[in-house]
Formats: C-alpha cells, sequence, structure tokens
C-alpha cells in the first residue's frame, strides 16, 4: 500500500505542472477581463500558493534549508548562470525611466524577491529531484524546462505583449538548461535562485505585465 501510494504520490507530481498552468491561465484570463494587466497580483497569489502548496505536499525527503546548502564547486557552471541573470539587466539600464511611480518600483522589487524562490523550488526542486528517480538527466532537463517555458506565455502572456515574445521563449529556455544542470553539478539551489532573482530585476517583469515596456518586436507587431 505505501509502496502504491509513493507511485500515485509521483505521478500526481509528474502532472502537477499542467494543473498549475490550467489554474493559472483561468486566473489570468477571468481578472484580465476585469482589471486588465493588473491581473499579475491575483496571478502572482494563485501561482505562488500552487507552487507552494506543491513543494509542501510532494517534498518527503528534504528540508527547504537542503535545496540552499553551500554549493559543490562548479565554477564554469555558477559563472554561466550569473552570466545568464546579468544579461536582462541591459534592459532595466535602457529602461528605468519607466518606473513613474513608487509603487512600481515597489511592486516590481517585491516580486523579484518572491518569484525566484517559488519557481526554483518547484521547477528546479521538488519536481526535478522526484523525476530524476525515474527518468534520466537529460529528459528531466528537457521536461521541466519546457513547461517552465509554456507556462510564461499561458499566464503572463494572456495579459502581458512580452511574455508572447519569442525572444522570451529563446532566453527562457537557454535559462531554464543552464539553471538545471547548475542544479545538478553544484547540488544547490544559491546560484540559481540568484541568477533567477537578477534577471527578474533586469527583465522589468511587473512593468512588461502591465505593457509599459514591451521589447521592439512586440512593439512593432502589436501597435
Amino acid at each position: 500500500m505505501t509502496i502504491r501510494n509513493s507511485n500515485v504520490k509521483f505521478w500526481c507530481l509528474f502532472i502537477s505542472p499542467f494543473f498549475i498552468i490550467l489554474l493559472g491561465f483561468l486566473t489570468a484570463t477571468v481578472f484580465h477581463s476585469f482589471i486588465g494587466g493588473w491581473a499579475w497580483m491575483p496571478l502572482a497569489l494563485v501561482y505562488w500558493s500552487l507552487l507552494g502548496f506543491a513543494i509542501w505536499f510532494f517534498n518527503d525527503h528534504k528540508r527547504l534549508g537542503d535545496w540552499f546548502q553551500k554549493s559543490k564547486k562548479a565554477p564554469f557552471w555558477i559563472t554561466i548562470t550569473v552570466l545568464i541573470g546579468i544579461f536582462p539587466l541591459t534592459i532595466l539600464m535602457m529602461n528605468y525611466h519607466l518606473f513613474e511611480s513608487a509603487w512600481l518600483i515597489f511592486y516590481w522589487l517585491v516580486f523579484a524577491l518572491l518569484n525566484p524562490w517559488f519557481e526554483e523550488y518547484y521547477w528546479r526542486g521538488v519536481l526535478f529531484d522526484h523525476l530524476l528517480t525515474k527518468f534520466p538527466k537529460w529528459f528531466v532537463i528537457f521536461y521541466t524546462t519546457a513547461l517552465f517555458v509554456i507556462s510564461h506565455p499561458l499566464m503572463w502572456g494572456v495579459f502581458s505583449y512580452a511574455s508572447r515574445s519569442y525572444h522570451l521563449y529563446i532566453y527562457l529556455s537557454v535559462a531554464g538548461v543552464v539553471w538545471a544542470i547548475t542544479y545538478l553539478k553544484t547540488q544547490s539551489l544559491r546560484a540559481v535562485i540568484l541568477s533567477h532573482f537578477i534577471v527578474d530585476i533586469g527583465n522589468l517583469t511587473v512593468l512588461t505585465f502591465l505593457n509599459l515596456y514591451i521589447p521592439l518586436p512586440c512593439n512593432g507587431f502589436y501597435s
């Protein structure tokens, strides 16, 4: 019975990304019809709550602190991970003037501080670790990265032009693979969460949700 329950729990975790993305899509769609781009707020709350529940419910072998332990030496991959994070900072440097209110700065910083923890503990933490017990590394990297990338247009892309940009898909695909490999090499999410935080700072998350910042290809297409 224990083995059977464990197996059921594993496959529930395996398909959980589809459930999370679906609920995120429905939340974004419903609230977007009422409050436009500000639908990012209820979406973030629902998304983080679902990720938090999944981390709590499916994690049966690690303390949260274990994922944030001191990294094993992997200087090459840690360097690549940091560079991946730094890359979007050019967006911030060229568009910082778009922060026209203190509230926008506050929301932007809060999102960047919270989001990496929930996403990394789920996508590269609980989900990644459990899938490694039954699947080869290449498949786990592909599966978690593909669904991580797809979640952006299907949830945030409901109201954000930038979240439907093919440039974002390419960047997130590269970042997802690099973050996954870095986690495998270091056995820690330290560098990955730091990189993800810098990414969320650099890509102006909340401004893109509100379409105050739209990348040029998107701007031309949707104008």
